[in-house]
This record gives structure tokens, sequence and C-alpha cells, in this order.
């Protein structure tokens, strides 16, 4: 049984959606969702001249819209994928695949729906050329790319010693003074700073797998895609659940070098995510972050899981005992003594139980009134630095930015 086959029987599929085969030599295939977004011209433009792998290259575009979405963006979307398709062989060093699917129920429309849909094609595309190994990479309609990025991630999956299964892909958003307003580039600069504060106080924390969640920012192999279910129809976050879930599953590498540079730009598409947070942060005028002290508790609770093997009387912040519930603390606990036999498996299923989901429910429980208030994020990235032992510079964007680079997953 192939791996297609094996995604097919035993999980939802998107039903294949093109004719024919790809080149036999076809190693990349890039996903775009695209919405109510003229934008993706230029981002297939960026694509375009970006430097040609040692492999072919397809984009599959995804145009989408729900069966409330207001007629305008319908029709906008109809001559988005009519001018797709009239440029479809324009394009030198990939081959472009356009796809408009409209009226998707409520429940399931947006961005999740739609980049499942075109990366379920490409598993069935990199079946077609028994390329198990084929590399779905995930992007989105407002992007632009370095002249490096296929470069980079066909070096990454194909000639590096590890080949990974599945990467995250370093990003920088795009400033350009000419494309977007002077509160737009300032507030997302400010949320870029909170993104990579986030992923290196998780490390600070402890947690095993510190990454970026970012759509268009992840690349896995058809294969690996395949054994863990797929992308999440989510209509938000569906990265964030696809690379956690992933990431159980396999080591998530990571491509370190800024090659994405999405758009700071408003918007309201989604619950959360860049585009709702840029918005945010004009209207309020300002980020404000967890306090660092609280991945601060969440460092010595985690370190504290080898000792708690043997050790009852281990010593665990009273803030996670008061957010647990000590009877359930300690439940959980001996759950996970009785069903180890080992201080290493004792420790994985601590872990497990008390994972990034935790983490971010035991932030999210400390408010205005608690002695972690939210801080504002120039202030949580000062701290930050301070103990990674970085002397902070006039520029703490630049000094996150560098230290989030130089820290690997």
């Amino acid at each position: 049984m192939d791996f297609a086959e094996f995604y097919s029987e035993r999980y939802s599929v998107a039903p294949k959606i093109f004719d024919g085969n790809p080149r036999s030599d076809t190693g990349i295939i890039v996903v775009i969702p695209c919405y109510d977004d003229e934008f993706i011209f230029t981002t297939l433009q960026s694509l375009d001249s970006a430097k040609v792998p040692s492999c072919s290259v397809e984009v599959i575009v995804v145009v989408n819209s729900a069966e409330n979405t207001e007629e305008a963006i319908v029709e906008k979307n109809r001559r988005i994928y009519a001018t797709l398709c009239e440029k479809k062989d324009s394009y030198q060093n990939f081959s472009l695949l356009p796809y408009i699917i409209e009226g998707v129920p409520h429940k399931i429309a947006g961005v999740g729906n739609a980049r499942k849909i075109g990366m379920d094609e490409a598993v069935w595309r990199f079946a077609a050329v028994e390329n198990s190994r084929g590399v779905i990479v995930s992007l989105d309609a407002d992007c632009l790319v370095s002249e490096d990025y296929f470069i980079e991630i066909y070096s990454r999956f194909y000639c590096s010693k590890d080949k990974p299964n599945a990467c995250t892909l370093q990003y920088r958003h795009n400033f350009d003074e000419k494309m977007y307003s002077e509160q737009e580039i300032s507030a997302c600069r400010k949320y870029e700073m909170y993104l990579r504060y986030f992923r290196l106080a998780q490390k600070v924390a402890g947690i095993p797998v510190c990454m970026h969640t970012i759509g268009s920012c992840l690349a896995v192999t058809a294969e690996a895609y395949a054994k863990m279910g797929g992308m999440s129809r989510r209509q938000a976050g569906e990265d964030f659940y696809f690379l956690q879930k992933l990431a159980q599953q396999s080591p998530v590498a990571t491509i370190s070098k800024p090659i994405v540079f999405p758009a700071p730009s408003v918007s309201e598409r989604v619950p959360f995510g860049t585009g709702r947070s840029v918005k945010k942060i004009i209207d309020t005028g300002s980020c404000k972050v967890y306090n660092f002290g609280l991945f601060l508790l969440l460092r010595k609770f985690y370190s504290s899981f080898a000792e708690l093997f043997d050790n009852e009387n281990c010593e665990i912040p009273d803030e996670i005992v008061a957010f647990v519930g000590e009877q359930k603390l300690w439940t959980l606990v001996d759950e996970c003594r009785r069903n180890t036999s080992d201080r290493r498996s004792f420790v994985k299923r601590m872990f497990a139980r008390f994972d990034v989901f935790f983490m971010i429910r035991f932030l999210n429980n400390f408010g205005e009134t608690s002695d972690y208030i939210p801080v504002d994020v120039e202030v949580a990235v000062g701290e930050l630095l301070g103990y990674y032992g970085v002397i902070r510079s006039e520029n703490l964007y630049d000094d996150i930015m560098k230290l989030d680079v130089s820290v690997s997953n």
C-alpha cells in the first residue's frame, strides 16, 4: 500500500482535482489558498523570480469562498480565477494549477479547508510519480519569497544529511513602505516581536518542541503529511494544530534563513493571526503579551518532571498547583507513574499530559488581577534578551530577530 492509499483509506481526503500526472521529476508542490486577494499575482511573480531548484515545481492555487460569502467577493474570486487560468502558461519556473471552489458550508469554510484541498491534491500528484518524499509547501496569497526560496527548500529536504520529514521556514514580514502604511508596519513589527518572543520563551520554559506555527512557513513530505492525517479544516489556527500533531510523530526541522516575507496588512478574515493582531495593535496603541515570569514558573514545573518520578515531595510552583487543582495534579502524576517503567518514559508521558495546549491555557489564566499581568512586548522582549545574556541595542526588533534565527527548534 502506498502513502496515498494509506491516507485515503484512513482519513478524510479531498478528492483528486486535476487530470494528468506531474512531470516525473516533480519534487516540490507549493499550495496557496486564495480568498479575495489580488496580491496572489505578485506572490506568483515572486515565486517565478526565485532560482530554479534541481527538480520540477508545481504551484496549486485554491481560490475559495463559502456559502455565505457576499456576492461581490464571489465575483472577485471568479475574476481572479479566470486570470489565473489565462496566465497559467506564462510562468517559467513552475507549472501553475488553479482551482476554484464555491459555496463551501460555513462550518468548514476558510483557509484550513482550502489549504487541505490543495495539500491533499499534492499527495495524489506525488503518488502518481511515486515520490513519497515529495515536498508539499504551504504558502499564503499575500507573501513574497526570497530568490533562494526553492533552493533552500530543495537543499534541506533532499540534500541534507538528516533529510527531515517536515520543516518550518524562517520569515520576516514585508515592511515595504511603498506597499503598506506606516501604521501597519509599526504594528506588525510589534506583533512579529511577540511571535519570536513567544517561541523563545517556550524554549526557556522547557517545551520539547518550540517552533513558529505560521501557515505560510511550513513544508512537509507527502508521506509524512499522509501518515499524520493531513491538514486540519479549522477556520483559523490550522497551521498550529497541524504542526503540533506532526511534531508528535516526527521531528520538525527548520530553515533558519528568512525566505518568506508575509504581508503586515490589516485583516479580519480569521479570529486571530497577523491581520487581526495588527488591527488590534493599531486600535489599542499597544501590544500586550504574556508575562515572562509565567514561562519561568513553567520552567520550574517542567524541570521537576524527572525528580517527580520517585519523589512525591518535589516542589511544584503554587501557581501550577492552583491552576490544575492539587488533587487532580497528583492524580495525573500518579497515572503517569503507573503507566511507565523508567524515568525517561515517565518524563515523556508527563510532557504529553502537560503539553503546549496546557501551557497556553495556563498562560491565558493570568489576567490583569494576577501577579503576572500582561506587559508591553518591548518589556517582555527585554527580559527575554537578558535571560539569554544578549545586550540589547536601540533596535529591539533586530535583537529578537537575530536571537530567534540563532536559536534552533
